[in-house]
């Protein structure tokens, strides 16, 4: 009931005053060169098994302001529900802050993107604990109004937070393969890698799908 609450509130501070600009390959996602002003909720669950089952709940609000078409501004604020066999805790989760910058080149849209975490999160399962800094640097290649393939390069490092938490120092690889069909489905194809400048010689290489559909 609480977060049903919060989401309502959320969504009459925040969007309803947002002239949200729905367009053909304009959504939040899935051509992040194109801006335009938008709010979406994005509900997500991780399910991870080391010797026994944790569950991340997370629906994540996220409101993206247009302030030309060469910059953009955004604010993330997660709700999250943490579950371990019998610990569980809800809360408000890290919030993130964020400006995007884009020029076009050469048919090549080139960007670059400062974000900083803010150790909001309610429960010390919900969030880091630390101010987080996190830049990076894209490209983005449009093969037509309807397919793109991008790549990307962001480090995550702390600057400041709780002495009792870990330090955070990590890079992440991202690629990105999306179509939009013209009916307004959208299929997105992520492969990630991740290394840990932390622990020397860690590091990971995830792979992640998207499917969704614009409604307007």
């Amino acid at each position: 009931m609480f977060r049903r609450f919060l989401c309502i509130g959320f969504l009459l501070v925040f969007a309803l005053p947002v002239r949200a600009q729905l367009q053909k390959f304009c959504l939040p996602g899935i051509a992040p060169t194109h801006h335009v002003t938008s709010f979406e909720l994005t509900p997500a669950t991780s399910v991870t098994s080391t010797g026994r089952d944790v569950t991340n709940d997370t629906l994540t609000g996220k409101l993206y302001y247009a302030v030309s078409p060469a910059y953009k501004l955004g604010v993330e604020v997660p709700l999250a529900r943490y579950q371990a066999e019998n610990d569980a805790v809800k809360g408000l989760g890290d919030v993130l802050l964020s400006v995007q910058a884009v020029q076009s080149v050469y048919k090549v849209d080139w960007g670059v993107k400062m974000e900083a975490y803010l150790p909001t999160a309610t429960a010390d399962e919900l969030g880091t604990g630390k101010w987080q800094a996190v830049p990076s640097v894209f490209a983005l290649y449009p093969f037509s109004p309807n397919a793109f393939v991008s790549a990307e390069y962001k480090e995550f490092f702390s600057v400041a937070g709780s002495s009792s938490r870990e330090d955070i120092n990590y890079g992440r690889v991202l690629l990105t393969f999306s179509y939009m069909a013209p009916s307004q489905w959208w299929f997105t194809f992520e492969p990630q890698y991740y290394m840990d400048y932390k622990h020397t010689g860690q590091a990971a290489l995830m792979w992640e799908g998207e499917i969704g559909v614009m409604v307007n």
